[in-house]
C-alpha cells in the first residue's frame, strides 16, 4: 500500500485520536506516527524503526557519568575496606578496624541504594508505561482484528490482554517489585554478619521472583494459545459461510467471492501493520530505562567482580546482590513488554489466515 492507502487507514481508525493521547500521557516521545504506519504498510520496517528511534531523542539514554562514579566508588570503597581489613593488626584494638570496616560498608550502602533507588523508578515507570500504552491502543487494535478474523477472536484477544495488564498493575507493581526491594534490604542486613546468616533466604527470595515471572508468561500465553486454537476457528466457519454464500449467487458469484477475499487480505494487511506498529512503538517506548537498568546492573555486578579479588567477601556479596536485584528488576521490566508481543505474535498468527 501507498502513502495515500496508510492515510485513509489512519483516519479509519481514528488513529489521530489515538496519538493525541499518546502524545498527551508520554510528552518526551515525539514522532510522525502517520509516517510510520505508511512505511510499515508499505514493507519499509528498518525506515519505520529510525524515525521511531528519533523520537526518543528527547529522553536520557545514558548518563554515563553516573555509571562511572557509581564505578569507581564501588571499587574506591572496595580497596579501603581490604586495606582496613589487611592492616588491623597494626591496631592494638581490632575494634577500631571493625568500626573503620563498618563505616566504609555503610557508605557503599548508600551509594547502592541510590542507584537502586533509580532503578526501581525507572521499572515502575517501564509498567506504568506499558499498562497506559495497551490501554490506549487496545481498543484500535482489536477493531481491526475483528474486521480481519472475527467478533469472537477479538471479544477473546481483548479480555485476554485486559487480564495481563490486571496482571502487571497488581502482580508486578504491587507484589513482585516491593519483593525485589526486599531481597535487597535483606542483601544489606546479611553483610553485618560473617557468616552471612541471611544466605539461604536469600536464595529462596530470589527464586520465588523468578519463578513468579516464569509462572505469569507461562499463564497469559498458555491461555492465549488455548484460545487460538477455538475462536479463530469459530470465526473462520462463519467467514467460510459466508463466502460460500456469495460464490452461490447466479451471474456475480464469481466477482463477489473474489471480492470478498481482497477485502479479507486487505483487513488482515491493515491488522498486521498495526501490530508491528504498536510493537514497535512498545519497544521504543521502553528502550531507554531499559537500557539504563541494564547499566546499572552491570556496573555493580563488574564493580564486585573486581573488588572480589583484595576487598571482604561482605562488601563484594553485598555489591553482587545488590546488582542481582537491578537485574530481577529488568528481568520485571523484560517480562512485561515480552509478554505483550508474545500476544501480539499469538494474535496476529492464529488471526492472519486467509479462508479457502
Amino acid at each position: 500500500m501507498g502513502a495515500e492507502e496508510s492515510a485513509l487507514v489512519w483516519e479509519q481508525m481514528e488513529l489521530d485520536a489515538v496519538a493525541r493521547d499518546f502524545e498527551r500521557m508520554f510528552p518526551a516521545y515525539s514522532f510522525d506516527g502517520k509516517a510510520v504506519l505508511a512505511d510499515i504498510m508499505s514493507g519499509q520496517l528498518w525506515e519505520a524503526v529510525k524515525k521511531l528511534c528519533g523520537g526518543i531523542s528527547g529522553s536520557v539514554l545514558f548518563q554515563r557519568e553516573e555509571f562511572r562514579s557509581l564505578f569507581f566508588a564501588i571499587l574506591i570503597l572496595g580497596v579501603a575496606a581490604a586495606l582496613f581489613s589487611n592492616f588491623a593488626d597494626l591496631f592494638h584494638d581490632h575494634q577500631v578496624s571493625d568500626i573503620a570496616f563498618y563505616f566504609v560498608y555503610l557508605l557503599l550502602i548508600a551509594v547502592l541504594l541510590k542507584f537502586f533507588a533509580q532503578t526501581a523508578g525507572a521499572v515502575k515507570e517501564i509498567l506504568n508505561g506499558v499498562v497506559t500504552f495497551v490501554r490506549i491502543y487496545i481498543p484500535t487494535y482489536m477493531l481491526a482484528v475483528g474486521g480481519a478474523s472475527g467478533a469472537a477472536s477479538a471479544a477473546v484477544y481483548y479480555q485476554l490482554l485486559l487480564v495481563a495488564v490486571y496482571l502487571i498493575e497488581w502482580g508486578y507493581l504491587s507484589v513482585l517489585v516491593p519483593f525485589v526491594y526486599v531481597y535487597v534490604l535483606l542483601t544489606v542486613i546479611n553483610g553485618i554478619w560473617m557468616e552471612e546468616k541471611l544466605a539461604l533466604l536469600l536464595e529462596l527470595s530470589e527464586k520465588v521472583i523468578k519463578g513468579s515471572l516464569k509462572a505469569s508468561v507461562w499463564l497469559i500465553t498458555g491461555f492465549s494459545l488455548l484460545q487460538s486454537m477455538i475462536s479463530p476457528v469459530i470465526d473462520s466457519l462463519q467467514s467460510s459461510a459466508v463466502k460460500k454464500a456469495l460464490s452461490a449467487m447466479p451471474g456475480i458469484g464469481g466477482l463477489t467471492e473474489g471480492m470478498f477475499e481482497m477485502v479479507l487480505g486487505s483487513a488482515v494487511l491493515v491488522k498486521n501493520s498495526l501490530g508491528i506498529f504498536m510493537t514497535l512503538m512498545l519497544l521504543s517506548l521502553c528502550a531507554a530505562p531499559i537500557l539504563k537498568i541494564a547499566m546499572t546492573a552491570c556496573v555493580m555486578k563488574l564493580g564486585a567482580a573486581l573488588i572480589g579479588m583484595i576487598s571482604d567477601k561482605r562488601l563484594t556479596n553485598c555489591a553482587s546482590r545488590v546488582g542481582e536485584g537491578n537485574l530481577m528488576l529488568l528481568r520485571i521490566a523484560l517480562t512485561s513488554v515480552g509478554m505483550f508481543l508474545i500476544q501480539a505474535a499469538i494474535i496476529s498468527y492464529s488471526t492472519g489466515k486467509f479462508i479457502h
